[in-house]
């Protein structure tokens, strides 16, 4: 009985440290200027990263509300980062000849290809190994799942890209304008 509740204590004691040094890089973030990419941008959202990476057994429903409001604040920081990220980096390889083949210079490269490779292998686990047209909502300006089905697992499929941001819609139809081939199956769509 003792070690079961020591072990309880533990959880809950990494648990509170978990949240509190959430709590400071979030403190942090929502001081910050500007999301743009910068060193210390890079640095709080590689940090928030980091710790979030490991699995933890973390009921969210029984956070305080407090707790669970930082969570969803610092989901829409994180979506706004990102989306300032992939602004940065399409704009940048838009600016070098064939930008499509210079993708894995982008930080998180990496990442979206794992992901292109989960999203693939559920969509084929549930019968549809070819689809004719695939939607990605909140595609932004650098559609890295997109390209990555597209030019590595689905391609004969069309892509229909939707997205909030036209200006992100915009420099993402110029980074895929590089490929004609590709050009004719992506698509980029305002979202109202």
């Amino acid at each position: 009985m003792a070690s079961l509740q020591n072990s309880n204590f533990e959880a809950q004691i990494s648990t509170e440290l978990l949240i509190a040094r959430i709590t400071e890089i979030h403190c942090r973030i929502s001081k910050l200027d500007s999301l743009r990419p910068s060193k210390q941008v890079n640095t709080l959202f590689s940090h928030l990263v980091k710790l979030c990476i490991p699995p933890y057994s973390i009921d969210i429903r029984s956070l305080s509300p407090e707790v669970q409001e930082m969570r969803n604040n610092l989901i829409v920081l994180c979506g706004k980062a990102e989306g300032l990220l992939e602004l940065e980096f399409a704009t940048f390889l838009n600016k070098i000849p064939q930008p499509l083949n210079n993708l894995d210079l982008f930080p998180y490269y990496g990442n979206y290809v794992k992901l292109a490779n989960l999203e693939y292998m559920i969509l084929s686990e549930n019968g549809m190994v070819q689809p004719k047209k695939v939607a990605f909502v909140g595609s932004g300006p650098m559609p890295l799942t997109s390209l990555v089905m597209a030019t590595h697992h689905l391609k004969s499929t069309h892509f229909d890209n939707f997205d909030l941001d036209e200006m992100a819609n915009d420099v993402a139809r110029r980074m895929v304008a590089s490929d004609g081939e590709l050009e004719k199956r992506m698509k980029f769509e305002s979202v109202i």
